[in-house]
């Protein structure tokens, strides 16, 4: 019995020992990039074709030409992330079914030049979305 005890307070200090609390990130650090503007779409039979403008003002710290990532979801349920490289201004989403909602989503990804190991280099947007 006095054993089980000993095992059960060995056990219950490993345990507690163990955990650690970190500090909640309360922010990315770095500026973030502006959003695109001027989102619109245009149904073409089973294609959506998306459009935008980059934002007119980055950051001269970001690395040129930014990225554009674009989140799907279908009916609630994800459909697909696409990052696009080399400043893309427009994408073309094949599959559509008019009997589905879909939500569309579309950031500025962009990279900046960074030695400290524990920060992030990338640096994105607030997203736009059109939902059809």
């Amino acid at each position: 019995m006095v054993n089980n005890i000993k095992l059960l307070v060995a056990a219950l200090c490993l345990v507690l020992s163990s955990c650690v609390s970190d500090d909640i990130i309360d922010s990315k650090p770095g500026e973030a990039l502006a959003p695109v503007e001027n989102l619109q779409y245009i149904v073409q039979g089973s294609a959506v074709q998306l459009t935008w403008d980059l934002p007119s003002s980055i950051s001269s710290d970001v690395i040129q030409p930014v990225s554009v990532q674009i989140r799907v979801a279908i009916d609630g349920q994800s459909g697909g992330t696409f990052v696009l490289d080399n400043a893309p201004e427009s994408f073309l989403y094949s599959g559509y079914d008019p009997l589905k909602t879909y939500r569309f989503t579309v950031k500025v990804l962009g990279e900046v030049d960074t030695t400290e190991p524990h920060i992030s280099n990338l640096r994105y947007s607030l997203g736009k979305t059109i939902e059809l």
